[in-house]
This record gives structure tokens, sequence and C-alpha cells, in this order.
């Protein structure tokens, strides 16, 4: 096995019980780089290997075809075909597993803290208390801060633009907040979101009638640029938008202008375009005042948990393809009625 995804310790000792492992690019960093294997640097490091859990690397359809040891990959991401060519993978017969779900706690309550912050003016209080200190003098201006700025999130409406993992683990946090939530996802029934007490609407509905609306939609062709100008312009005046998805989800120019024209109260953003942002003078993002824009650094999945969630998930499923059962997170199931998939990655499905 090959591995180019970050190390857990915990977990590599149980692959390493069936498994030669190999660690590679991002696995043999420390976590603070985002170390990838291009082109043939790749390939060198799949000769030989029949199994790979991927990281980030970019997996083109080029690399598979010179690949031609690899029968399964197992990608540490909730989203494998950011980097993976899962068609190309599916033609020549290799299953791709994810581990979908590794963020679902992280990414729910990096939401739901950014919320929070847009509710109190938290930031510029501390900062304030930080520079000046607590005195006589200033408790007036502070206490005046939390009066006139303040929200509770208390029977508020949450919006929000599909209902995936994440989604469900958010809308569980808002419901013991008492939030009234309301989701819009055209590929799930209106019975699976009551049962997470959340209402279907249509998109523009649950736009217009949100007090927050956050993007957690999977990025395709057809949600791209799925909150638009048209619908920003047209939220409610006190509403707030976070973004913790994927940043060409949303008209990212439309926000701060919608921001800088009063159009809407606030915002959070923690993924960009580009990304980093570059300099203070790079970007205008940086000219809203902090009370209004949150701005962070695409950590929303970010946490010490991440790496033990995500191979507690791959290894779970790894056990699985080779008890002969289909891994639920595997992201392409019509390679098993392939002819390919059984002169490949058919020769480790059902082994035990």
């Amino acid at each position: 096995m090959l591995c180019t995804g970050d190390y857990e310790p915990e977990w590599f000792p149980k692959f390493e019980e069936i498994f030669d492992i190999e660690r590679k690019g991002f696995s043999l960093g420390d976590g603070s780089s985002m170390i990838v294997l291009k082109g043939e640097e790749l390939v060198e490091c799949l000769a030989g290997k029949e199994i790979c859990i991927i990281g980030y690397d970019a997996v083109t359809e080029d690399i598979i075809k010179k690949s031609a040891d690899v029968k399964l990959l197992l990608s540490v991401r909730d989203g494998p075909e950011e980097n993976i060519d899962i068609d190309a993978c599916t033609a020549a017969g290799i299953p791709v597993i994810s581990s979908a779900g590794r963020c679902a706690v992280s990414v729910a309550e990096f939401t739901f803290l950014l919320m929070l912050m847009l509710a109190r003016p938290m930031v510029p209080v501390i900062e304030k208390i930080r520079s000046e200190g607590w005195t006589k003098q200033n408790s007036p201006s502070l206490r005046s801060m939390y009066a006139h700025q303040s929200t509770e999130l208390y029977n508020k409406n949450l919006g929000i633009i599909g209902f995936g993992r994440n989604a469900k683990s958010l809308s569980v946090l808002a419901n013991a907040f008492h939030m009234q939530v309301n989701a819009y996802d055209p590929y799930v029934s209106e019975e699976v979101m009551d049962s997470f007490h959340v209402k279907k609407m249509d998109l523009d509905q649950v736009v217009k009638t949100a007090d927050y609306v956050i993007v957690l939609a999977r990025l395709t062709p057809d949600t791209e640029g799925i909150l638009s100008r048209e619908l920003i312009f047209s939220m409610k005046p006190t509403a707030s938008i976070v973004n913790t998805g994927r940043a060409r989800l949303v008209d990212g120019e439309a926000i701060l202008d919608a921001l800088e024209q009063q159009v809407i109260k606030s915002a959070a953003l923690d993924v960009h375009t580009p990304e980093p942002l570059g300099a203070l003078s790079e970007n205008r993002i940086y000219q809203i005042p902090e009370d209004r824009l949150i701005i962070t650094s695409h950590a929303a999945g970010v946490t010490k948990e991440r790496s033990w969630h995500q191979y507690h998930l791959l290894y779970k499923q790894l056990l699985e393809y080779f008890q002969g059962n289909i891994p639920e997170g595997c992201v392409n199931k019509q390679v098993f009625d392939t002819p390919q998939f059984k002169e490949r990655g058919g020769k480790y499905f059902g082994i035990r």
C-alpha cells in the first residue's frame, strides 16, 4: 500500500497488519504544509502498489494508465472527485472509496461557531478588552456594543443550501438552539428532512426567509454559483451568510457588494477565491470591517480528530470490501458491473 494522506498513529498499525505501507508526500509531513506528488513522481510511487490511500495528489487519467498495479483507491477526502479522475478509474476497473463524513462534526461545529460570532460582537469586544483592558472608562462602551449588536439564535430561521452529512450535523445543533431550520436540496426527500426536524423548501424560499444562509452543497457544474447575486440581494437586511462549503458555490463579489451597500447585515467566509487571499493591499475583502465580515482560512474541517475519523471510515470500508460488500463511500459503484473490474479491482473484492 502507498499512503499520501496525513499520518494517523492510532490507525496505521491496523493497516500495517494487512499491508506493507510506504508513506510519501503529505503522509511524511507534520501537517503544517500541503505536500502533493505530481506527474511522474506520483507514477513512480505507485509502481508496485496495489492499494493507495490518496491525499491531495492529482490522480489524472494519464497517471491511471501508467499505474497498472493499482487495484483500489482510498481517498481521505469527502469529495475525491476534486483530485481524482473518477471516470478514468471506472474505465480502468478501479473502485474509489472516500472517507465521506470525516468532517461532519468539525464543519458543523465550526459553522455554528461562526453563526454565534456573527450573532454576538465577540471579535471587536475581545480585541478592545485586550488593547484597552476593561476599565471604568470603557465599560459603558463595551456594554453598548453588546446591547446594540447582540442577537439570539433562538427562534431564528436557518436556511441551509445542500443537505448532506455536514448539513445534517449542523441541523442537529440548530435544533438544540431552537432555531427554525429550512433547507434546499433536490436530491434529499422531504421525509429525510422531516426526520431531522427540517422543512424542505425551494431555493429562493430558503434564502429569502433566512436569518442565516449556510452554504454546504457539493460543488458540481449544477451548484457552482448557486448562491447568486440575485439571491444575495433578495435576502433580508438583517440576514447573514456563512460559507464553509466551497468558494465557487457563491458569488463572492456579490457578497462583498451586499456588505458594502448594507444589503445584508454580515457574513462569515471560510473559503475564498483565490486561496490564500494575499496581502492586505491585494484584496478588497480586508476593507470590510470585522464586525460585519469574519474571515477564516479554509479551516472548518481541520481538527485533531479529523484524521482519526477519516481512517476509521476507510478501514471499516476496506474490510467491507474484502468481505465482498460494496462500501457506502464508494463513489463509482458502476465499476462493479464492468469487465475491467473483474480483471483489476475485483481481485481483492470478497477475498475474505
